[in-house]
């Protein structure tokens, strides 16, 4: 489960609090329906209902992804974070790269990025943020930064402007791009597009696909069967439960992903892409692995410190010994 820290859910708390809870609740299915419709943040009610009940779930998301690539993010000092928001990444980078020591923050919408500023205040020092009013469709360089990140924006984007927007990202990436959207068949058809589009350029994939080849799960996409997504357990908070009127405390946030790099790096030799299933004395595992095959194994129990591994594996995790049946 991704918890928010406990600053940025209090900030949250604070901002929440003057306002009136059915407007909020409105705002916040409002926003979803415009979601839906491929329409998407205009108006302050929008924003608020954005930190609501949109922020924890990407900030889970994101969060979740940085611990699948941790040991890659062990040296990064410096990030750019393109359609940031109100900022939320930010505090899933601090969290997830001990020697980060400054953030760049692009958002068009200025009033995203006033929020993201009243939200942090100095509860991020001493990184240092730069908070930047820029269109990423009308630049024509982004800054170089160690990694650069794009979460949840493709999905903003037109097919010509996500092409402008990854060419001029993976150009700023001196180490790592990383890609994120929704866990929908789109979401994944966004991350497909990119992941053709930057191999093609010499981008090494380092996660979730543990080799360069073809997606083995793409011609099962097409025959609208299957696509790649994971899924991460988000706590809902005191406003999140009481602007969606749920009755769960959690919520599962589904997304795809992506990340890459200019760079030679190592990988694994595959990658859980199911929720495992945990029988009574062996564990089966759905594996997408370095030659570019779907595979599913049975883990026995009495494969002894093989299947103590299976039994606390996730769906996400890295699988290295995946080569017995």
């Amino acid at each position: 489960m991704e918890t928010l820290p406990l600053d940025l859910s209090n900030a949250i708390d604070r901002t929440l609090a003057p306002l009136n809870l059915d407007q909020l609740r409105n705002d916040c299915f409002e926003l979803s329906q415009r979601y839906a419709n491929h329409k998407f943040i205009e108006t302050e009610g929008h924003r608020q209902a954005y930190i609501a009940a949109r922020l924890p779930a990407t900030y889970g998301a994101t969060r979740q992804v940085f611990r699948r690539i941790e040991p890659y993010l062990a040296n990064v000092k410096s990030l750019l974070d393109l359609g940031s928001g109100v900022g939320s990444l930010a505090w899933a980078a601090r969290e997830a790269m001990p020697q980060l020591q400054r953030v760049t923050l692009f958002e068009k919408d200025v009033e995203l990025l006033r929020l993201g500023q009243h939200l942090t205040e100095d509860r991020l020092f001493p990184l240092q943020l730069s908070w930047c009013r820029d269109d990423l469709t009308t630049e024509e360089i982004y800054p170089l930064h160690n990694v650069v990140t794009v979460s949840y924006v493709l999905n903003e984007l037109s097919p010509k402007e996500r092409l402008f927007v990854l060419d001029r990202a993976y150009s700023a990436a001196e180490k790592l791009l990383i890609l994120v959207e929704p866990g929908t068949p789109e979401g994944y058809s966004h991350i497909l597009t990119a992941r053709q589009f930057l191999t093609e350029r010499g981008a090494r994939i380092i996660a979730p696909c543990p080799q360069n080849g073809l997606c083995p799960i793409a011609p099962l996409y097409k025959e609208g069967k299957d696509w790649c997504h994971f899924s991460v357990r988000i706590p809902r908070g005191k406003y999140h439960r009481r602007a969606k009127q749920g009755a769960l405390p959690y919520e599962n946030e589904k997304y795809s992903y992506l990340v890459v790099s200019p760079l030679p790096q190592p990988t694994p030799k595959a990658r859980i892409i199911k929720a495992p299933m945990r029988k009574t004395g062996h564990v089966i595992l759905d594996l997408c692995n370095d030659k570019a095959e779907l595979e599913r194994i049975t883990v026995a129990k009495s494969e002894g410190e093989n299947y103590l591994r299976a039994r606390d594996a996730e769906w996400g995790d890295e699988w290295e010994n995946y080569s017995h049946s």
